[in-house]
């Protein structure tokens, strides 16, 4: 009987053929792409506030500031603004990046020269090259010329 049994098995699997349902697959449509990309309402980037720039943190000064920015506004209206960009596009966004790209620049100058300790520029870097300078016009060869600034740069350092 179970011989009978896996011949008509066998017979009906070989003359019927079995699949599996197949799944369509699912189309994502732009909405459904949208909601799962979208962005939480507490997001940083959604804030119409500007983030405050660097260079406030660093010039520390009200009045450098506005007189930076004074400054900073007649170099670009003269020599951007004026004389190409306006021929070009009304759209103020350049001026304002190149505006903020320098203030960067000078606040970082700031923030350098505040750690610069005057003292050890005032004598390292005035009086001994004036030093050298009167040495090297005292002697007449140039070669013990070149010694004399060589054991001064070693002796300096």
């Amino acid at each position: 009987m179970s011989i009978l049994f896996v011949a008509a098995l066998r017979i009906l699997l070989n003359k019927v053929e079995f699949h599996w349902k197949v799944q369509p697959p699912r189309l994502q449509t732009y909405l459904s792409h949208l909601e799962k990309n979208q962005l939480p309402l507490n997001d940083e980037r959604l804030s119409s506030s500007p983030p405050t720039p660097k260079w406030k943190k660093k010039i520390d000064s009200p009045v450098v500031e506005a007189a930076l920015n004074d400054f900073i506004d007649l170099i670009l209206k003269d020599f951007v603004i004026n004389m190409w960009y306006a021929d070009i596009t009304p759209d103020m966004e350049f001026p304002e990046l190149v505006r903020d790209l320098i203030m960067d620049a000078i606040a970082e100058v700031s923030a350098r020269v505040k750690e610069i300790n005057l003292v050890d520029l005032l004598t390292r870097c005035m009086i001994f090259p004036s030093s050298i300078i009167y040495l090297l016009l005292e002697e007449r060869n140039l070669a013990s010329s070149l010694v004399c600034y060589v054991s001064l740069m070693i002796a300096g350092t």
